[in-house]
């Protein structure tokens, strides 16, 4: 083992050196021989302990549904359900009472699960068994997955959290919670369930006699704590300005005991002069309507209000993940980068640096969350921010997947995202994509012709396309400016990739991967290039003098 460590920090030094004759700034350790950080989408549903947004005015409703599920039971499974109108922060308690250490004390696994959209029974096992597994499942059989789960919480007590659950079909719950009871003998595992439906909350607890208590209404935040979520995001620990407590009856009225509204309007303060808070308010703010549909304004406004037209482009373009992805930070940026966001020259910045400073803005107008863990920096949106997002993206974008299907053939996309791939999907292609600018794909694959109509590409994701290769036709999209090719079973890269000399982010996380083509150090524009392999014998073509890549370049 220590002979193997030595070779592994050789190789390390080896290629250290390698980009530092570059010119290449190594910003990120290059993780040749160490498990791979988990790429966005794989692990969609990835649990950290550091969401930087501290709880306020719940501890209440968090001592009430500990007690329930820390007592004592007879049964093998319980349900409690927790419902309640979009941004009263039902995730936020379900996280929070997730990551309580008294969860852990009683619970010897704990999994949880983002469900967001209607979907098969065997879906949900499958989601379940990724957060076993902490891997993709790639295996579509349900007694095979079933009996994957029952291994892994077989004899054990356990904690499952079904987030955002919008399906009230009672055969579905049936079906699974019946199967859940086969595959443990020993009793007192719960499943917790977030919904803003009532009929889904009253449908899951009725569920084979499992309700031992009624689901559990979350109401609305008291005053005193929306003010405390407005001023922490205005002022932070400092003392409100006489600006600020000149408006503080008007803006409790705003917030209407929602901490997503109380928090996204203290964000927007946050980022107007004092001068302009009145304003606002009067003319922006007092129009809105109450409820559920005032959330949606504020956010709508709190959009309207971000300060330049390249950062509301950055937050539109997150809609393109789905709902609950983490998204990596390096990763967001490099996007924004290829799209053209981000624009250097901004005070002498890279336009890595810009990319930050968008994100920081979005952070502190809550238009993203920011999680933390082992791997590094991510981001989320919160449900009812994605659906704004994709609302402001929807002219621009065509989302394909089992539901929606391709729909018609529009030449007006700039954007495609697809997750299901068929006959009709092709005919897109077939039609003509000339205003295409991005693709994301994440199942089927794209064949030479398919490629070649693709002509104005800037952006290509393949993370998702497993048995995907990279075809030869990819050296004629000669705008390509990203490519992220990871979790292909792919060994090798055509060496047309290398006359792509506007490709700024090349991202390759393959474990077959062994080697790059030679013609690499071509790629003059070529900024950021991720790969892990633990492949010994990979090969890095690029050598001392070879290339003049920028300055700020980066290998990870």
């Amino acid at each position: 083992m220590a002979s193997k460590v030595r070779d592994v920090k050789l190789k390390l030094k080896e290629i250290n050196q390698e980009a530092n004759g570059l010119g290449l700034v190594s910003r990120l350790v290059m993780t040749a021989a160490l498990p791979a950080a988990p790429a966005v989408g794989d692990i969609g549903n990835r649990q950290t302990d550091s969401v930087l947004v501290p709880i306020i005015g719940r501890a209440d409703d968090e001592s009430n549904i500990l007690k329930i599920l820390l007592s004592p039971s007879e049964k093998v499974v319980f349900v409690l359900p927790i419902f309640g109108m979009g941004g009263l922060g039902k995730t936020t308690l379900a996280k929070s009472i997730y990551n309580n250490q008294q969860i852990d004390g009683q619970f010897e696994k704990k999994l949880w699960v983002c469900v967001s959209k209607k979907v098969p029974v065997v879906e949900l096992f499958k989601l379940m068994l990724v957060q076993l597994m902490k891997r993709k499942v790639e295996v579509d059989d349900r007694n095979v997955i079933v009996e994957d789960i029952q291994n892994q919480l077989g004899g054990k007590r356990y904690l499952l959290v079904l987030d955002d659950v919008w399906d009230d079909n009672r055969a579905l719950w049936d079906n699974f919670f019946t199967t859940l009871k086969g595959l443990n003998p020993t009793n007192g595992s719960w499943c917790l369930v977030t919904t803003r439906l009532g009929p889904v909350a009253h449908s899951v607890s009725r569920v084979l006699g499992m309700m031992e208590n009624e689901p559990y209404p979350l109401g609305k935040l008291p005053d005193d704590h929306c003010w405390s979520i407005v001023k922490e995001k205005v002022v932070g620990g400092e003392e409100e300005p006489d600006e600020l407590k000149a408006i503080k009856k008007r803006i409790i009225k705003r917030c209407n005991g929602l901490p997503l509204a109380a928090s996204v309007i203290g964000g927007l303060l946050s980022l107007k002069r004092k001068e302009e808070w009145p304003s606002i308010l009067e003319n922006r703010l007092s129009s809105l309507s109450a409820g559920g549909d005032g959330v949606m304004e504020i956010l709508k406004l709190s959009f309207d209000c971000l300060p330049s037209p390249a950062v509301k482009k950055c937050f539109a373009y997150c809609s393109m993940f789905t709902k609950d992805t983490e998204m990596e930070r390096d990763m967001l940026i490099e996007l924004w980068m290829a799209e053209g966001f981000l624009h250097a020259g901004l005070e002498n910045k890279t336009m890595e640096e810009i990319g930050e400073y968008y994100l920081e803005i979005l952070l502190q107008s809550s238009l993203l969350e920011e999680i933390r863990d082992a791997w590094g920096r991510y981001y989320k949106m919160h449900d009812i921010v994605h659906e704004v997002s994709k609302s402001i993206m929807s002219k621009s974008t065509k989302f394909i997947n089992s539901e929606t299907g391709s729909g018609d053939n529009s030449n007006q996309v700039r954007c495609l995202v697809i997750d299901s791939f068929g006959e009709d999907t092709i005919n897109l292609f077939e039609s003509g994509s000339n205003l295409l600018h991005t693709l994301f794909l994440s199942q089927g694959s794209l064949s030479d012709d398919m490629l070649m109509k693709l002509k104005n590409l800037h952006v290509l994701n393949l993370s998702g396309a497993k048995n995907q290769n990279l075809p030869i036709s990819i050296g004629k999209l000669i705008h390509l400016r990203y490519i992220n090719f990871e979790g292909s079973k792919s060994e090798t890269l055509p060496e047309s990739v290398c006359k792509l000399y506007n490709l700024q982010t090349l991202r390759l996380n393959s474990l077959a991967l062994k080697v790059l083509p030679k013609g690499t150090r071509d790629l003059i524009s070529l900024r950021h290039l991720h790969y892990y392999t633990y492949n010994e014998e990979f090969q890095m073509p690029l050598r001392d003098g070879t290339t003049d890549l920028p300055s700020d370049a980066s290998i990870l």
